[in-house]
């Protein structure tokens, strides 16, 4: 990957790619099972009926949101306008903004659990542990907290991904880790776990914790 010093702002670059490739990324999956929904199921499982739900880089809503809009309330943020226009299309039902995960703000105690997919590694890594607080101070007591990010170590990098260049930024596992648990959160289960993207196995950090 290429260091992004000469690269302009990050979250332009991030914006402009989904823009681009909003089509692409819905196919992305294909036949292959991510472990999302998997995950997200031990979310929606600890949930009463009509709880709400905010997802941090929300994507087309696809298939994630879809799922949580059938008993509850959701809540998404995208920094890709095509994103959030498919969103907007998928959940009808839903709340979808155009906006940065990095930066946006909601009220203390507006909702029951927070989940981010794909998303934190293409926010800049000194952000992660601001947001981290934000997402805890979001949550009502005992909310749930589901991210995924990918399980490598990028520092402010950019790479091509699926024919656009693309900003990459994560911390280590153990690291990330620790971050959960400093914001305020009671990790409970956590692993690395790979999917396959393009006939490439790569891999993920999922961490699902509770506001302590």
């Amino acid at each position: 990957m290429d260091d992004l010093s000469d690269s302009g702002d990050p979250r332009r670059l991030v914006e402009r790619g989904y823009d681009h490739v909003a089509h692409d990324y819905a196919c992305l999956e294909g036949g292959a099972k991510w472990p999302r929904m998997r995950w997200l199921k031990k979310v929606l499982d600890s949930l009463g009926p009509g709880s709400s739900v905010l997802d941090l880089g929300c994507g087309s809503g696809d298939p994630a949101d879809i799922e949580i809009s059938k008993e509850h309330t959701v809540t998404g943020v995208d920094i890709s306008q095509a994103q959030i226009n498919l969103a907007r299309q998928n959940v009808p039902s839903g709340c979808f903004m155009h906006g940065d995960a990095g930066s946006v703000e909601f009220a203390a105690a507006s909702f029951d659990a927070v989940v981010s997919f794909y998303t934190l590694e293409h926010i800049p890594r000194k952000e992660h542990g601001a947001i981290l607080r934000r997402a805890h101070e979001w949550l009502r007591p005992g909310g749930l907290l589901l991210i995924s990010i990918e399980a490598g170590e990028y520092d402010d990098a950019i790479g091509e991904w699926l024919g656009v260049p693309m900003f990459f930024s994560c911390y280590d596992p153990e690291t990330m880790k620790q971050m959960v648990t400093e914001a305020g959160f009671e990790l409970f289960e956590t692993t690395v776990e790979t999917q396959v993207e393009q006939g490439r196995d790569v891999p993920f950090l999922w961490l699902f914790a509770r506001k302590a």
